[in-house]
């Protein structure tokens, strides 16, 4: 086992985390969509619609704060959006002056489609590791869950789960 307690062993940590996550991400990412015969979208244009998935509407301005996004770029990721059919806008129902952006069935379908492709192909590589691999995966996701939450946030220092002792 690493020891991961040093400050050095913490960085390359660090830095592995940051150099295999990116295009991990990626790699499923164009992989699926190209077993799938989806369209090519990009990354934020992905993000946006995964926030919004299901059924979820939220203001172009909500959007860019839950994203790190500025204004201008949301507003013409939503425009692109909307010329391709994978967004609409609508009046918010409790201020009409503002506006709120929801998943047509299009995106909606496409995203189905991804995630089964997605899933598909990850189980036949998974299948190709051994169980003690395949456990250490499962057991890293809470731990990855927890690493993005706490970078959401900002990257606030969260306390270390206890062990129960």
């Amino acid at each position: 086992m690493h020891d991961t307690t040093s400050q050095d062993a913490l960085g390359t940590l660090a830095r592995g985390l940051s150099e295999e996550v990116g295009p991990l991400r990626r790699s499923i990412l164009n992989a699926s969509r190209a077993r799938a015969g989806l369209p090519s979208l990009p990354d934020a244009q992905i993000e946006v619609l995964r926030r919004l998935h299901p059924d979820r509407r939220e203001s172009p301005t909500a959007l860019g704060r839950r994203l790190g996004l500025a204004r201008p770029t949301v507003s013409n990721l939503v425009s692109a959006m909307e010329r391709t059919g994978l967004v609409t806008r609508r009046a918010d129902d409790a201020d009409a002056r503002s506006v709120q952006v929801g998943l047509t069935d299009l995106a909606r379908e496409q995203l189905r489609v991804y995630d089964e492709a997605a899933e598909s192909l990850l189980v036949e590589i998974l299948r190709d590791l051994d169980p003690a691999q395949r456990r250490t995966l499962d057991d890293a996701l809470p731990v990855l869950a927890q690493v993005r939450a706490a970078l959401d946030e900002g990257g606030r220092r969260h306390p270390a789960p206890t062990s129960g002792t």
